[in-house]
């Protein structure tokens, strides 16, 4: 992958997902402003990760036949009309509005992993992969801070902030990102697997990418599930404050810069996706069946860490994983369909935690989620070996691949 793509797509990702932190402060605030109920704030929450869920696969489709690049430069400037609607918004309506495009636009994340899949040796792409999330990961711990601190000078005011730096980095990506697919390719009808609906659904449903697709469901509902209920869930039990929570949360976010820019290349390299998919799935049921059992709140520091580290490995190894089971053609359509299925879990994995905890015991969202990722270790040790060692292999017969498929912008 060229160093200055590697760069931009660093911070298209960094700067969308700054966008997306920058709002969030101030969003429940800003939202009761306008007469907003408790209902609807939270269904404000839900319209971004909803529209994210259905736009993934249409923007994932689109960029095969299109190429990545015209998609990922339309996904910034659509952020970027999204959080200007954030900044003028004088009404829940509004607020709606520029929360389910936002959401939309976030959709392009699935091009995003289409354009690593497309530029990356098989040996280097887990490593590219985890730099994708590494930028995710540094964005929404930055973006808050941002968002609280000049939202001082009016609740808009982070829209304004979000919608200029998507805006520049727009422009950046027009004339610095080069398209990732071969220009025989694009503008041609699709041909690969997932060029009909039927297709699509057919792969998506079958072995391999099935396993994979277990796998991260049940990963990510308990993943997200622990995140959205971890400061009710320590308020209870040590009177955690917000204050608390922000360092919690900054320490996360710093644990998965970490794990996911500098460890993951390091890790699948010396032992291979297969083995950084279960380790990732130990260290994330280790951070569930422990929080239960620390005395007090300074183990929550090593929990965040440890819970870190589980996702910082699992989820861009099961990216590269897919990316390796799925023709050139098809890139873009089954890692939207990955992200679809990541959405699910985004939004029933905090409902069903959230049941759990105020209807059955506060341990028992966190006892139940790590017997979910326990079978998610399960389906992963049904990975075929191949997918990973395979791909190396080819990788290292046609070491020029990356030079051959990469051209210049228009």
């Amino acid at each position: 992958m060229k160093a200055n793509a590697s760069a931009v797509l660093f911070m298209a990702v960094l700067v969308d997902m700054i966008g997306f932190g920058i709002v969030i402060p101030v969003l429940p605030f800003y939202a009761t402003s306008f007469g907003a109920s408790p209902f609807e704030v939270t269904a404000l929450f839900a319209a971004y990760s909803a529209m994210q869920m259905v736009a993934t696969p249409i923007w994932g489709r689109i960029s095969d036949r299109r190429g990545r690049r015209p998609l990922l430069v339309a996904g910034l400037f659509a952020s970027a009309v999204s959080h200007l609607i954030f900044g003028l918004a004088n009404s829940v309506a509004l607020l709606f509005a520029s929360r389910m495009a936002a959401g939309a636009a976030g959709g392009t994340i699935s091009v995003a992993h289409a354009y690593i899949a497309d530029t990356t040796t098989a040996e280097d792409r887990a490593h590219y992969m985890g730099l994708v999330g590494a930028a995710a990961g540094l964005g929404v711990m930055i973006g808050p801070a941002i968002g609280g601190f000049v939202s001082r000078w009016g609740l808009g005011i982070p829209g304004f902030v979000a919608a200029a730096l998507a805006a520049v980095n727009g422009v950046a990506a027009f004339f610095l990102l080069a398209e990732s697919r071969p220009a025989h390719q694009v503008g041609r009808a699709p041909t690969g697997r997932t060029a009909t609906l039927r297709g699509w659904v057919s792969t998506m449903t079958s072995a391999p990418i099935s396993l994979l697709m277990v796998v991260y469901f049940l990963a990510i509902s308990a993943f997200t599930g622990m995140t959205a209920l971890l400061a009710l869930y320590t308020e209870a039990r040590f009177g955690m404050d917000a204050a608390d929570m922000g360092i919690i949360f900054t320490l996360a976010g710093g644990a998965t810069v970490v794990v996911r820019g500098l460890l993951l290349g390091r890790l699948v390299r010396r032992f291979g996706e297969r083995a950084v998919v279960r380790g990732g799935a130990v260290a994330l049921l280790a951070s569930l069946a422990g929080l239960p059992l620390i005395p007090n709140g300074w183990w929550v520091g090593v929990i965040v860490v440890l819970y870190a580290f589980g996702a910082g490995t699992l989820f861009p190894t099961l990216a590269t994983l897919v990316s390796f089971a799925t023709d050139a053609d098809s890139q873009g359509a089954v890692l939207g369909g990955s992200q679809v299925v990541g959405g699910l879990g985004r939004v029933t994995g905090p409902m069903w935690f959230g049941l759990l905890f105020q209807d059955l015991s506060l341990d028992s969202p966190f006892l139940i989620g790590a017997a979910l990722v326990a079978g998610a270790w399960l389906v992963a040790a049904r990975i075929p070996e191949s997918l990973g060692a395979g791909a190396r292999r080819v990788s290292r017969a046609i070491p020029d691949i990356v030079e051959q498929q990469t051209i210049a912008p228009d």
